[in-house]
C-alpha cells in the first residue's frame, strides 16, 4: 500500500516521526533519508533472516547508528556520526497495538534547548513586565507626589517672582519714561542743532540782505542832511520815508530769524493754515537764492488750507529740502526750483523739484539714514531729522523723479479741511 499520505502528514520543522519494525528498521518516515535504514547497529545473522523473508525487496539495509535504550518509552539516544545538532536525541515511542510495528517521535535536543529558552525568554519577558508595570505604577503615585509638592513650591515661588517682576516693572517703567523724556530732549536738541546749522549756511546770504539796506539807509540818511540844509523838506521827507521801509524791511527779517531760531517743541502742535508758513519759508530762503542765481515756480494759491503741524518744524524741513535742492543744482547750468501743492482725499502734499542731476537710486533705504551723505562736507543729518519731524506730525516723506530733470521731495501732511485744486503763482 502507499505509506507516502501518511508520511506527508507527519512532517514536522523539530521532530522526526518513524515506524519501525521489531528489529527497528524504519518502514515509514518523515525524513526519507532514514528509510530502510536500521536505527541501531543488526547483527548479521539477523540482518541475513530480513534478506530472505525479502520483507524489504534487496533494499541494502544501513545502520543510522543511534545508541541508546530502545526499549524505554522516553529515553536519550544518541548519535555519534551526529554533529551538534543532531548528535542527541529524544525519542519517545508507543506501541502501536500491531504487531511487529512500533512508531517513535525523535526530537533533537538542541530544537528542545531552543524552545525551552524561548519559553524562558518569553517567561521572563512577562515577569519583567509585570515588575515594570508594578514599578511604574508606583513611579507614578511617587511622581504623582512630587509633582504636588513642585507644584505648591512653584506657585509660591511663582508669587514671589511675580511681586519681584512687578517691582522691577514699575522701576523699569519709571527708567523707560525718564529715557523716553532724555531721548524726546536730545531729539529737540538735534532739531535745534540742525536749525541753527542751517541759519550758518544762510548767514553769507541773509548778511548781504541786511548790509544793501544799511548801505541804503546811511545814503539816504546823509542825502536828507544835504536836502534840510538846502531847505529842500520834500526831498528829505521822501528819503525818509525810504528809510522807514527799509528798517521795516530789515525787521521783518530779522523777526523771521528770530521766530526760525526759536527752540520749539515737537508736542508744539496747532491747526493752522498751510500757504503763510510756506510764504513765510520762501522769504527765508529768499537771500539764498538769489546768491545761487536760482529761479523759484511756486504753484500755491491763498486758500485756508488747514493742517496740524509745528510751523517752526515745518519751515525748516522745508528749508533743509530746498537749500539741498540748491546745493544740487550748483553745477548745473538752469536753476530751476519748483514748490507745488496736490492734495488727495485726506492730506495735502508738499512738492520740492529741482532741475538737477538727480539722485542714483530714489528707492535706497539708506537715503533718510543718520551720517549718509553724498556732500564733501556734509554731516548728513539734514534728511534724518526731516524724516523724524514729519514722523512726529503724521507725515511722510516719498521721494521720486522730478519733471524738471532733478529729484522730487513730497512732504505728506494730514490736513483737517479739503484743499482745493492749486494755481500757479509765479514769485
Amino acid at each position: 500500500m502507499d505509506l507516502s499520505s501518511i508520511e506527508r502528514s507527519w512532517q514536522s520543522d523539530t521532530s522526526i516521526y518513524v515506524a519501525t519494525d521489531s528489529n527497528n528498521i524504519v518502514f515509514m518516515s518523515s525524513d526519507s533519508d532514514w528509510l530502510f535504514n536500521s536505527l541501531t547497529d543488526i547483527d548479521s545473522n539477523t540482518l541475513t533472516s530480513v534478506r530472505d523473508s525479502r520483507q524489504y525487496l534487496r533494499t541494502h539495509i544501513k545502520s543510522l547508528g543511534f545508541q541508546g535504550d530502545l526499549l524505554a518509552s522516553t529515553t536519550l539516544l544518541t548519535n555519534p556520526k551526529g554533529n551538534l545538532f543532531t548528535k542527541h536525541y529524544l525519542a519517545t515511542q508507543r506501541e502501536s497495538g500491531i504487531p511487529n510495528l512500533i512508531l517513535r517521535v525523535l526530537t533533537p535536543l538542541s530544537a528542545l534547548y531552543v524552545d525551552l529558552f524561548g519559553f524562558i525568554s518569553v517567561l521572563a519577558l512577562v515577569f519583567v513586565s509585570l515588575y515594570l508595570l508594578v514599578a511604574l505604577a508606583e513611579n507614578r503615585r511617587y511622581r504623582h507626589r512630587q509633582i504636588e509638592q513642585l507644584q505648591a513650591e512653584a506657585k509660591q515661588k511663582l508669587e514671589f517672582q511675580v511681586m519681584e517682576r512687578t517691582a522691577k516693572l514699575h522701576v523699569e517703567i519709571d527708567e523707560r519714561v525718564k529715557t523716553e523724556k532724555a531721548l524726546r530732549q536730545a531729539q529737540d536738541e538735534l532739531i535745534q542743532a540742525a536749525k541753527l546749522a542751517v541759519l550758518g549756511q544762510m548767514s553769507a546770504s541773509i548778511s548781504h540782505e541786511l548790509n544793501n539796506p544799511l548801505a541804503a539807509i546811511r545814503s539816504f540818511a546823509e542825502n536828507g542832511q544835504r536836502f534840510i540844509d538846502k531847505h529842500k523838506v520834500d526831498r528829505a521827507k521822501n528819503n525818509l520815508s525810504r528809510i522807514v521801509a527799509l528798517t521795516e524791511r530789515m525787521a521783518k527779517i530779522s523777526q523771521q530769524l528770530k521766530s526760525f531760531a526759536r527752540r520749539s517743541d515737537a508736542n508744539e502742535l496747532s491747526e493752522v493754515k498751510l500757504a503763510p508758513v510756506v510764504f513765510s519759508t520762501i522769504e527765508l530762503i529768499q537771500p539764498q537764492l538769489k546768491s545761487h542765481q536760482v529761479k523759484l515756480d511756486c504753484l500755491i494759491d491763498q486758500q485756508e488750507i488747514l493742517v496740524i503741524i509745528n510751523p517752526i518744524q515745518l519751515e525748516q524741513v522745508l528749508i533743509n529740502l530746498m537749500t539741498n535742492a540748491m546745493q544740487a543744482m550748483e553745477t548745473s547750468h538752469e536753476k530751476q526750483l519748483s514748490l507745488t501743492l496736490d492734495s488727495t482725499d485726506s492730506a495735502v502734499m508738499i512738492h520740492v523739484d529741482d532741475s538737477g542731476p538727480g539722485l542714483a537710486d530714489y528707492t535706497s533705504p539708506t537715503l533718510f539714514e543718520p551720517f549718509y551723505t553724498t556732500k564733501e562736507n556734509g554731516l548728513g543729518l539734514g534728511l534724518s531729522i526731516s524724516q523724524q519731524i514729519i514722523h512726529n506730525l503724521d507725515g511722510h516723506i516719498h521721494v521720486s523723479e522730478s519733471a524738471l530733470g532733478g529729484a522730487r521731495f513730497s512732504v505728506e501732511l494730514p490736513f483737517s479741511q479739503s484743499a482745493k485744486s492749486p494755481t500757479r503763482k509765479p514769485l
